[in-house]
């Protein structure tokens, strides 16, 4: 049994880790939405992140089961913000949706001592990801994608997830990818919440990191969010924002590589700012 702690507007705080050195406070952000973190800790155990590590979630997100959210996650909108400001040196890593959605808020740079972003998108996705994605010879998801989009339900959410699964795992990982994500607990509702959200309002990245050190990881076959989304963008084009791409690797890069996450994340930590 894990120990969460809750604030008033039940956002949920798994302390993972707590190790030696500079005191960081490590706050990792599902993909989804609707995933619940605990993915993430098969990702936190492959590195020795000095500080604390916290996996956070939402309120009405995985089984952070929150009466009243089934249509109200706009006010994810509202609390973002203040989740990282009440944490001392800050450094947010966040995978898929949990790193498109921090870019919607420029008051972060003001609070972050770093920002990793995992195999996310800092615009629209699904058209590039439909173009990348011919090169592999996938099947196709169209009919479980559009079954979802019309009639919205725990089944049609499943059947979509399901027809994902080879966009983000490789052939050689995807038995073991099906099996890491069957543990996890989802919410379709949030899933609705964001895929509309995101074409109403056409998705495009409000805040890009002036100072902030910023790592940007894409990987080969990630055939959900493809890098070239990041690299084609030139607003990411800067000093402080560096892009990794890992070759083999899928959507979630450690469970092909886990040697390169930890690589990756090492030299993101050396990068990081001074404690004040």
């Amino acid at each position: 049994m894990k120990n969460y702690l809750y604030d008033a507007n039940q956002v949920r705080y798994e302390l993972h880790q707590t190790n030696e050195g500079k005191p960081y406070n490590w706050l990792f952000f599902p993909g989804g939405p609707g995933a619940d973190s605990s993915y993430l800790r098969s990702l936190v155990d492959e590195l020795k992140l000095s500080g604390n590590v916290w996996l956070i979630d939402l309120p009405g997100n995985g089984s952070n089961i929150v009466e009243g959210y089934s249509e109200n996650f706009d006010q994810w909108v509202r609390l973002f913000p203040g989740i990282i400001q009440q944490f001392d040196n800050p450094v947010l890593v966040g995978h898929s949706f949990g790193g498109m959605f921090p870019l919607l808020f420029p008051e972060l740079e003001n609070y972050l001592k770093g920002f990793v972003i995992l195999n996310s998108a800092p615009a629209l996705w699904l058209e590039e990801a439909v173009s990348y994605s011919k090169q592999f010879d996938l099947p196709d998801l169209s009919k479980e994608m559009q079954e979802f989009t019309l009639n919205p339900n725990s089944e049609t959410f499943k059947a979509a997830l399901d027809a994902c699964m080879p966009y983000y795992f490789p052939k050689k990982t995807l038995k073991q990818g099906k099996e890491l994500l069957s543990l996890v607990s989802f919410q379709y509702q949030p899933a609705v919440w964001w895929q509309r959200k995101a074409i109403e309002s056409n998705f495009s990245a409000k805040w890009i990191p002036q100072k902030v050190p910023t790592l940007v990881i894409g990987s080969k076959y990630d055939c959900i969010c493809p890098f070239s989304l990041f690299k084609n963008d030139k607003r990411f084009q800067r000093s402080n924002v560096e892009l990794l791409f890992i070759e083999d690797a899928g959507h979630m890069i450690w469970v092909e590589n886990p040697s390169a996450a930890k690589e990756a994340f090492k030299n993101i930590a050396s990068r990081l700012g001074e404690i004040t």
